[in-house]
């Protein structure tokens, strides 16, 4: 009878478990969702925006400066963006490749330069 009770309960925590564990896999999936018309910035636009202004800009990334830290080039000007690791998702892009970053402005530091926070980045054509 002992056996028969803990082999009820040991099952049912195996069935709860594996229950659980399912669950929790589906909800890490990504799923889309809204993406705002945030107008595009020129270089020289966005060296002029308040901090933590959300910028989308357009051009190519012209030289590494620094471990996750480039120089971004469009006809008006050069900017420094920063784009963690985490953030290219395998993409690769070269001197040549025309991109889109979406981002922040980050101006809050006296001493450092202004640079944009890259959130999103993505080849074109």
């Amino acid at each position: 009878m002992k056996r028969l009770v803990l082999t009820l309960i040991l099952a049912c925590m195996v069935a709860w478990g594996a229950e659980s564990f399912g669950s929790t896999n589906s909800s890490q999936t990504q799923k889309g969702g809204f993406i705002s018309d945030t107008p595009k910035f020129t270089v020289a636009q966005a060296r002029k925006a308040r901090d933590d202004t959300r910028v989308v800009l357009q051009g190519k990334i012209i030289r590494e400066v620094e471990h996750e830290k480039y120089e971004f080039a469009d006809d008006t000007g050069v900017i420094l963006i920063d784009i963690d690791d985490k953030i290219w998702r395998g993409l690769s892009v070269t001197t040549d490749d025309l991109i889109e970053i979406e981002g922040y402005i980050d101006d809050d530091d006296v001493f450092e330069p202004i640079e944009v926070e890259v959130k999103r980045i993505n080849k074109l054509k």
